[in-house]
């Protein structure tokens, strides 16, 4: 078998796992360096624990690589993240801060912020803040989608007053092939989501990943991109809870997918019926949460998207996972949602999963 070389990284799904006060969740990128992985990163919803303050809160405390995955472009102003993200670097002890950005899943950020213009929204939003790190001078005339939808002064002339203190690079979370061909262009890599486990079972993930790459090597020949893929994974030594934990990100889960245009015969691959999907739709539109229409996920539909369940029946299956993500050239593989308990996911992946 295949050993993944690359970079692994952990990420923590806050909104879900909302047990997690500030200082728990430091301790556990502590937990995390500690068995030696090498990233954390962390998800973007409202009302939960603010993303800026999380990462900053870590990045003052543990020596770990951290990023965004993803950030939501329609929750605060361009001017408002650049000052952000600038601000953390001085924690980060010159160690790159990753910014993953996407418009959401469609379920939650899709129904909290109106996603006008995505593919616009997405890169003056990345162009601007890459601008205002850089130093330069930035007027909102020349970015007239975010401008407009945050109402921000077109002829003022806006300017960083100090600078970034590591390395900031950019990584699209959206998947789609405009938005792709958008990161190619002006990114630094592909962050495929939570949907890597659905892509590589129907065998979808090479065509996402050939266009952007091919592109991205002809109009950015010297910055080499660092491609990652969440792998997802609710291990336990509680299996019941491992299934029951990964069942509100399946429930959203199934719905991006059905927007990315995953056929019947596609979700029969990964072991869900055309028929639930349509109900679990119905019911976010009716205002159902994700922890209601969690009930209505079966165990079987769980590994759609995820590898769930002890550390014995998780091993191999996330091993032959990582092996595809070395055929397919990523950087970095992250193990992503982790479990019902983080600190004991965290070491179970470590000593029981990624063993020789």
């Amino acid at each position: 078998m295949t050993k993944f070389s690359g970079d692994i990284g952990l990420q923590f799904t806050i909104h879900i796992a909302d047990q997690y006060t500030v200082p728990d969740l430091v301790h556990l990128a502590g937990v995390a360096h500690d068995q030696g992985f090498d990233q954390v990163w962390v998800n973007d919803n409202l009302c939960t624990r603010n993303i800026f303050v999380v990462l900053s809160a870590m990045a003052a405390t543990v020596p770990i690589r951290l990023g965004s995955a993803i950030l939501v472009p329609y929750f605060r102003n361009p001017v408002d993240l650049a000052d952000s993200i600038a601000a953390i670097t001085e924690l980060t002890d010159g160690r790159e801060f990753s910014i993953g950005t996407a418009r959401g899943a469609h379920a939650i950020a899709g129904q909290q912020a109106e996603a006008i213009k995505p593919l616009a929204t997405m890169r003056e939003t990345v162009s601007s803040i890459k601008a205002l790190l850089a130093g330069e001078t930035v007027t909102f005339k020349d970015y007239p989608n975010v401008g407009a939808y945050f109402h921000l002064n077109p002829d003022w002339e806006f300017e960083l007053e100090f600078e970034p203190a590591a390395p900031v690079r950019f990584y699209s979370g959206g998947n789609g092939p405009k938005i792709l061909q958008i990161a190619a262009k002006i990114m630094d890599g592909i962050l495929i989501g939570g949907y890597y486990i659905p892509l590589v079972r129907t065998g979808r993930l090479g065509a996402v990943l050939e266009p952007p790459r091919a592109l991205s090597a002809e109009v950015q020949p010297d910055n080499p991109q660092y491609d990652t893929c969440e792998l997802n994974v609710s291990i336990s030594r509680n299996r019941e809870a491992a299934f029951q934990f990964a069942k509100p990100y399946v429930s959203h889960m199934l719905i991006s997918l059905k927007h990315m245009g995953f056929t019947d015969d596609e979700f029969r691959t990964i072991f869900v019926e055309p028929d639930l999907v349509t109900a679990v739709d119905d019911a976010f539109k009716n205002g159902a949460t994700a922890a209601q229409a969690a009930q209505m996920i079966p165990d079987e539909a769980v590994k759609s998207c995820f590898v769930v369940g002890e550390p014995e029946e998780c091993k191999d299956q996330i091993l032959d996972l990582m092996e595809h993500a070395a055929n397919l050239d990523f950087g970095q593989v992250c193990l992503a949602k982790l479990g019902p308990d983080y600190e004991e996911a965290i070491t179970l992946l470590r000593q029981e999963v990624l063993t020789d």
